[in-house]
């Protein structure tokens, strides 16, 4: 069954129909629209618009559920998959609040029977595979820190202007159940082509920003490469708090414990967006300006910068070298997870276990922008800020709606 037929859903859909054991039985979607459409080649699947009936009414139609919806309804869906006995596919960031993180980790162990993945593509594109090789290897010496930075928040990125007011509202098309969309919201909101179909990404109640969105796609080749720990804090600075809409040219620092892996006791990411990239020159690096969506990992012999679609380059001494990089195999991030449902395949990139520590720091970077400047120190045991009562307050957690609250699952 899929959630959410539109959108990301397409590529989804797409790609797991490439496999031969794929079939899709069952969709919702609350866009009428889109429901219709895209399941019109599917003559013999169920339409629902409310995915809890779905659950409810077909259970027994599925084994696997693929969540490809906005980002504040992830958890909820999630959830429920995981109650209902189904294999679960959701896209990224794989939650919206940081106590859903903990809410996931929590119905995980009881459930070790199902095969979980969050939608990162990229991460088994060939170029990124060997760059994490690279840097598990040690080729460059320990690291130091990392830097990441996104593009521009920006109507051409799916999103509103950075800081904007709750647009006015407008009619309700008929084929649009707005309730349904608005899901654990306790005050709905507006109607609007400002908020759907894309552009939720940007609003605060909804969506997660630019730095929400990528974080995913270019913070898990460090959590891959190695193996890191919870962060313990972070510091988030930006012209003025996010409000209705995130803000932008947000730079973070995300502190992460060291140890022995690394060069220093602790290991730090610098994670901003806008296309705020480092200066290469203070880092001893050939004075250039890369595009955004990269990681850079310096380490104590060199560096390496990694866009999101792998391309690489590798740095010694100040200059760019051409290095052997070692022998990996690209495969299809769709097909893993489908092949490890069906029990031929031992393991797959970014079951829910690791999706949770990816989206961590993402998350924490984002809430962050609510207290600009502020170090918030953090305790992932416990899913809790020790050092503001404040942002434990407002930033850790929503008020759900009834009949749309994980505690009643």
């Amino acid at each position: 069954m899929q959630i959410g037929a539109g959108g990301i859903g397409q590529l989804d859909r797409r790609e797991l129909l490439t496999h031969p054991k794929v079939e899709f039985t069952g969709f919702v979607d609350v866009n009428g629209e889109w429901l219709d459409k895209y399941s019109e080649p599917f003559p013999h699947a169920f339409r629902e618009r409310d995915y809890r009936e779905a659950f409810a009414r077909h259970g027994e139609k599925f084994d696997a559920v693929v969540i490809d919806t906005p980002d504040f309804q992830h958890a909820l869906m999630i959830l429920t998959a995981l109650k209902h006995g189904k294999h679960v596919y959701a896209q990224k960031p794989l939650v919206q609040q940081l106590d859903e993180l903990r809410l996931v980790k929590e119905a995980l162990p009881g459930r070790p029977d199902l095969i979980t993945q969050m939608g990162t593509q990229r991460a088994t594109n060939e170029g990124r595979l060997k760059a994490i090789e690279f840097l598990r290897q040690d080729r460059l010496g320990k690291p130091l820190e990392a830097h990441v930075w996104t593009g521009k928040m920006q109507r051409d990125s799916c999103m509103p202007t950075p800081w904007s007011a709750l647009p006015k509202a407008e009619p309700i098309p008929g084929h649009m159940d707005w309730d349904l969309w608005n899901g654990p919201l306790l005050t709905r909101l507006p109607y609007s082509a400002e908020i759907v179909p894309r552009r939720w990404r940007g609003w605060w109640e909804t969506g997660t920003g630019m730095l929400g969105d990528w974080g995913c796609h270019l913070i898990d080749v460090l959590f891959y490469a190695y193996d890191l720990a919870s962060p313990e804090s972070v510091v988030t600075h930006t012209a003025r708090p996010a409000g209705h809409a995130h803000s932008a040219d947000n730079r973070s620092t995300i502190t992460f414990p060291g140890g022995e892996r690394f060069a220093r006791k602790k290991f730090v990411l610098h994670y901003n967006d806008g296309a705020l990239r480092p200066d290469f020159t203070k880092l001893g690096l050939p004075s250039i300006k890369p595009y955004f969506n990269r990681t850079l990992v310096i380490c104590e012999g060199g560096a390496l910068l990694l866009g999101d679609l792998g391309e690489m380059w590798i740095f010694r001494d100040g200059k760019q070298v051409q290095e052997p990089l070692p022998e990996v195999q690209s495969t299809s991030h769709w097909h893993d997870w489908v092949d490890a449902c069906l029990g031929t395949k031992p393991s797959h990139r970014t079951p829910f276990p690791m999706a949770l520590r990816i989206t961590e720091p993402s998350l924490l970077a984002v809430k962050a922008t609510r207290f600009p400047g502020t170090n918030l120190d953090w305790d992932s045991s416990s899913y809790r800020f020790t050092n503001s009562e404040q942002a434990n307050h407002t930033i850790l957690k929503r008020q759900y709606r009834p009949g749309f609250n994980p505690m009643d699952l």
